[in-house]
């Protein structure tokens, strides 16, 4: 928080109730604990006052990249490889190496089911 005298909104607020949860849960507080530091949450009025009842707590951890974000670097992973496999195949066809068949479909086409169904 860049500055504690900032007054706490409601999400603000439900973000630490979510944090304190946790803690309990992974048995860092016990109930008492939990209890009391709920009740001077909800008297908190700052962020200065709310970062001292998480101070001794470790930090959360950073939320998964967004869903599209995940999707988009998969099927670029998926591109790339199955593009340097057709690569090396039009390559040994055009070196005379012949068409030996259309051996990156055996990849492309599993990989494909098994990536996006």
């Amino acid at each position: 928080m860049d500055n504690p005298d900032l007054r706490l909104s409601d999400g603000e607020r439900e973000g630490v109730v979510a944090r304190l949860r946790d803690a309990a849960a992974e048995g860092r507080l016990d109930v008492v604990e939990f209890g009391q530091r709920l009740d001077a949450l909800f008297r908190a009025k700052t962020h200065g006052e709310a970062a001292v009842l998480t101070a001794d707590l470790p930090a959360p951890p950073p939320p998964p990249p967004p869903r599209g974000l995940r999707a988009r670097r998969h099927v670029r992973r998926f591109v790339s490889s199955v593009g340097a496999l057709w690569g090396i195949w039009a390559v040994i066809l055009v070196t005379g190496g012949g068409v030996q068949g259309w051996w990156p479909l055996w990849v492309t086409v599993p990989w494909a089911i098994a990536s996006f169904a």
